[in-house]
């Protein structure tokens, strides 16, 4: 497709990938056509057990994923700066005028603030009815927190220096690549107890779904929960992976090929364990 691969973000729906650009979702399924439907999806839209979510023109929308009538799930002035979803709710993250940073979630059809902070949250991740996130200090140090969708105490990690997580993936517990070390990390919900999955290997992206699936110049690789150890799924090619997305049944992932230009490529699990 003629889009830069860097604008898009992908999600699984059994054997169903979505692409989203900032004015389509499309439906992609091995041997069948595309199927594209027209929507402002701006920045960040997530997909729903059962729909597309996004912010457009004041308010956050939802359309079904497989199209029809858009409605309105609540007024929201300020486009917030990506959307994360589960079976227990939908959360994001919103960056205002004054510079404060805030996770909100919906409590009815009006948003909720669950955290509010001077310092930039990123990396939002739910869990179950849990919102992950990072937060920075005025002194450049971190911590990972944590809070339920429907709001109450926050938790937090003890502090760190260095350099963020650009991006948290998981299934029942935190995973991410630390750049400093080079290493795959698991950190457990409590937020106190963490462990190294993988050492001195360059992970980025990557994402878990019961094994980590790790991207990187060389291709694409699979982490495996029984031995903790790199396993070749593509080898040699040059074009930049951009995006991991991974189920029970397929691992899809976006390239770059070159300048405004993407391609999404499909592997079923099954092939994978043959």
């Amino acid at each position: 497709m003629p889009v830069a691969a860097y604008a898009t973000s992908l999600a699984l729906d059994g054997d169903v990938a979505f692409l989203f650009t900032s004015n389509a979702a499309y439906r992609l399924r091995a041997g069948e056509p595309v199927h594209g439907i027209e929507l402002d999806l701006g920045i960040g839209p997530v997909l729903t057990d059962s729909a597309i979510v996004y912010w457009s023109k004041g308010a956050i929308c939802s359309t079904p994923k497989h199209g029809g009538p858009t409605r309105q799930l609540a007024k929201l002035p300020h486009q917030p700066q990506y959307f994360v979803a589960t079976g227990s709710g939908l959360a994001w993250v919103d960056h205002a005028d004054d510079r404060t940073y805030t996770i909100q979630s919906l409590d009815g059809r009006k948003p909720r603030v669950l955290v509010s902070s001077s310092g930039e949250l990123s990396s939002l991740k739910m869990i179950g009815d849990s919102v992950f996130f990072v937060q920075r200090a005025e002194d450049n140090s971190w911590r990972v927190g944590r809070v339920r969708v429907t709001g109450g105490d926050v938790l937090f990690s003890t502090s760190r220096t260095g350099q963020t997580p650009s991006m948290f993936t998981g299934v029942d517990s935190l995973v991410y690549f630390d750049l400093k070390t080079s290493e795959i990390r698991r950190l457990m919900p409590d937020l106190q107890h963490e462990e190294t999955w993988l050492k001195k290997f360059v992970c980025s992206p990557l994402y878990e779904s019961t094994n980590i699936y790790c991207g990187c110049v060389e291709g694409l690789f699979e982490v495996r929960a029984e031995d903790r150890k790199p396993h070749v799924l593509i080898f040699g090619r040059r074009e930049t992976i951009t995006n991991i997305r991974a189920n029970s049944e397929q691992l899809v992932w976006t390239v770059d090929p070159g300048p405004a230009k993407l391609a999404v490529y499909m592997l079923p699990i099954a092939a994978i364990r043959e």
